[in-house]
């Protein structure tokens, strides 16, 4: 054995990373349900780009681990049921509240999480989001109790500020071409990680319910 502190010769030249930033690096740039238990996420964009599509993806993964998801609508409109029951998402395992202003979503998003019967909830917030990070803590800390995993839609470019200090991860949306559709996710944010590759994904369809 080596001495505490020396390399074996038989490895000499080759780079050693501290193990905690091997885990980070494998994980804190994934989108997928599984690396956002117990976090604040939030997905950006614009315009309508992509982030309701990029939201089912994550929704489905949800759902094949069997965990209950919920749809908070702090917007006029909500997303469109068909688009997501062709990705393979039961709809009827969808809970969706129609809370109005941000004050009421984020009321619902927390009695939802302390509840501990959802392992997803997803606000889409009407705007670029005005919440306090006061109400950013509360739901933060009830959702690692409960290891649910809460996903922030907003309307922003990419140079505008996250909902607050809480939100351990942040992508924003982008997309080309006609059809299909190319729709990018750019991490400009993460927490737990510098290492955050650009995510794609290809989409059919009306560009209006992506």
């Amino acid at each position: 054995m080596a001495a505490s502190g020396s390399v074996p010769s038989g490895l000499v030249g080759i780079p050693v990373f501290p193990a905690a930033h091997l885990k980070s690096a494998a994980h804190g740039g994934s989108w997928g349900f599984d690396n956002l238990v117990g976090i604040l996420a939030e997905i950006s964009e614009e315009t309508p780009a992509g982030a309701v599509s990029i939201a089912a993806e994550i929704i489905a993964q949800a759902q094949t681990r069997g965990e209950p998801v919920a749809w908070i609508a702090g917007t006029e409109s909500i997303f469109f049921p068909p688009d997501l029951l062709d990705r393979g998402i039961d709809l009827r395992a969808i809970s969706v509240i129609r809370a109005g202003a941000e004050p009421e979503s984020l009321t619902a998003a927390e009695w939802l999480i302390r509840s501990g019967a959802f392992g997803l909830v997803v606000l889409d917030l009407d705007g670029e989001g005005n919440v306090s990070d006061a109400s950013l803590g509360r739901i933060l800390k009830v959702a690692k109790r409960t290891q649910c995993a809460v996903l922030f839609l907003t309307r922003k470019h990419a140079g505008a500020p996250s909902l607050g200090s809480q939100i351990s991860l942040r992508g924003c949306v982008t997309r080309c071409g006609a059809e299909p559709i190319l729709v990018h996710l750019d991490t400009v944010k993460d927490k737990r990680s510098s290492f955050s590759p650009r995510y794609s994904r290809q989409y059919h369809g009306p560009s209006g319910m992506h």
